[in-house]
């Protein structure tokens, strides 16, 4: 996968364990059937959880670029209906 995204002016700040973090996020990505990246999303929350990671708006927003670029138009649209659903959870 290309590795443009570590140029990204929303990293500039970005502490040590969230880039590594977010490069094996990517790794494991480029790596998933397209069918699972949904359920991917799902485990990030996760980990992110567990490690007690919390990142910013513009580094979450990052995360769902990343992954949406990696899915199709149906995946895309699955996964977006997904993010809806969860965040209406959360209110």
């Amino acid at each position: 996968m290309n590795q443009d995204w570590l140029n990204r002016p929303e990293l500039k700040n970005l502490t040590p364990q969230k880039k590594q973090f977010l490069t094996e996020l990517i790794q494991e990505a480029s790596h998933t059937p397209e069918k699972n990246l949904p359920m991917l999303y799902m485990k990030i929350l996760g980990q992110m959880k567990s490690l007690g990671l919390d990142f910013t708006k513009e580094e979450s927003a990052l995360i769902m670029e990343i992954l949406e670029s990696q899915m199709s138009m149906n995946e895309r649209a699955r996964f977006q209906a997904m993010k809806k659903m969860l965040a209406s959870v959360k209110k």
